[in-house]
């Protein structure tokens, strides 16, 4: 692992913890960050403390949903019959279907879509894709009934796509989600459930590649605290923005940074 200074780790940390929630690809940036730092080796654990830090930051935020989450699924397994039609229980049931695609996607595609990661060029070009897809989002009109198993899916689809970088996870999936008439708190919500097994199951699948010892656990647990005292926030000014139906004008902010990400990779 390479050294970083106090002010890399906090650079990242706050890239991280915005990034990751706002609609603007949060490995897209770090990839940028890495770039300009001169970072050359992939920093495998500190994506994944980082990710972490966003991870913990749902989970205090969403802290009542999840409860009630846990409380519908222990009396599901008590009394299947009894709890299938209940609402919590439904969303537990497609949390687990757009899982599966993300996982799928995840585990034969990771090798050469991480490949990706390391071009500005690949960058570039799908932060413009973001861009247009937030933009179509202006046309999104919510629907009284969703589909129970389909939407989930290709919701999924779109979370595991994401994978590569300039594609932002929650933009997609938040985005589709709005197109295929969600609700706009609904749809952001839903964003972060499903955001919560891939993160705990890259972390299991990742962990077991890396020496953990001598590593600075200090200056990780730094950046861990930073990215979710960040993301809590990030979180919060996400919703309202996304209950205001200002959810496209993110488009702006992905074309500029497409364009400088375009340029930059010329110069180095």
């Amino acid at each position: 692992m390479n050294s970083f200074s106090i002010w890399e780790i906090i650079l990242l940390s706050l890239i991280q913890g915005i990034t990751e929630f706002f609609p603007i690809s949060s490995s897209g940036h770090l990839v940028i960050a890495e770039k300009l730092l001169n970072i050359r080796e992939p920093q495998i654990l500190l994506n994944i403390v980082l990710h972490l830090g966003t991870l913990f930051a749902i989970v205090i935020y969403l802290r009542k949903e999840i409860r009630d989450l846990i409380i519908s699924l222990k009396n599901f397994l008590i009394s299947p019959s009894k709890n299938l039609k209940d609402s919590n229980t439904i969303i537990i049931f497609q949390i687990i279907i757009a899982t599966i695609p993300t996982v799928f996607i995840g585990y034969f595609f990771n090798e050469p879509l991480e490949k990706a990661f390391g071009s500005l060029r690949t960058v570039s070009i799908s932060l413009l894709i973001t861009g247009l897809f937030l933009l179509m989002t202006r046309f999104s009109k919510e629907k009284e009934r969703n589909k129970l198993i389909l939407h989930p899916l290709v919701i999924g689809i779109f979370q595991g796509i994401a994978i590569v970088p300039g594609l932002s996870r929650s933009g997609l999936t938040i985005g589709i989600a709005l197109l295929l008439g969600w609700k706009r708190e609904k749809a952001a919500k839903f964003s972060f459930l499903i955001f919560i097994p891939v993160v705990i199951g890259a972390f299991i699948f990742e962990i077991s590649k890396i020496q953990i010892h001598s590593q600075n656990w200090l200056i990780l647990l730094f950046g861990f605290i930073m990215t979710f005292i960040v993301g809590v926030f990030s979180l919060v000014f996400l919703i309202k923005i996304v209950k205001r139906g200002a959810f496209s004008f993110f488009s702006v902010y992905c074309f500029i940074v497409a364009l400088l990400a375009f340029i930059f990779s010329y110069k180095i």
